[in-house]
């Protein structure tokens, strides 16, 4: 079962889950235009567009709007310590925001990182409850270079080096890093984008 509803990128260092990248509510927008993030989504191609990828992505959109979709989830995330929320894809509704608040609250040994664009949402979840401790919601710009979003403790954002000046605010993502060092895209041992002390991460532009 977790095989079929958990997803594994090559370059996290833990589980996620994935929807289809072409039904983000905002995200979907931002795609149509030049300069956005979204734009050139590593989502919206390669193989996240097989049939049998998309067909798995929808059969996690069914279940995530279900009744089944917070007791099935603390059960998976049992034997987990890190978790990313959306390696592709966002929430699709406020609702789906505060069920996936009640399984951060359900499972207090996994730390959560979710990445969002969608922030009127967050910004409606965040007034009715608070966040929990092993949880970060991490607002993302919707375009290159970009400040943070303001009005979010925990943010997002990515940049284009110029001139050698990099040009962003916040803590570089190792990611990138690694790969320079090593030719390897991934996170190794960082936990950066879980990390309440860190207010924004910075991504450099693919």
């Amino acid at each position: 079962m977790a095989t079929s509803i958990l997803s594994q990128t090559s370059k996290m260092p833990c589980p996620s889950i994935s929807l289809d990248a072409e039904l983000c509510k905002t995200g979907s927008k931002l795609a149509k235009h030049e300069g956005t993030v979204c734009n050139s989504c590593y989502a919206l191609k390669g193989n996240y567009r097989f049939k049998s990828v998309k067909k798995s992505m929808e059969n996690r959109l069914k279940f995530m709007n279900s009744p089944e979709f917070i007791p099935k989830m603390v059960s998976l995330l049992d034997i987990y310590r890190w978790f990313r929320w959306f390696d592709s894809g966002d929430i699709q509704s406020q609702k789906m925001g505060e069920n996936i608040i009640a399984i951060c609250e359900l499972t207090p040994w996994c730390n959560h990182w979710i990445p969002s664009k969608e922030y009127k949402w967050w910004k409606d979840i965040k007034n009715n409850k608070d966040e929990p401790s092993n949880a970060i919601v991490r607002i993302s710009t919707p375009s290159h270079n970009n400040k943070p979003i303001k009005n979010f403790k925990h943010t997002s954002t990515t940049f284009e080096y110029k001139n050698n000046n990099p040009g962003y605010t916040g803590f570089e993502c190792t990611a990138h890093k690694n790969k320079k060092l090593y030719g390897k895209y991934e996170c190794g041992d960082c936990r950066a984008c879980w990390n309440k002390d860190i207010s924004n991460i910075a991504y450099p532009k693919s």
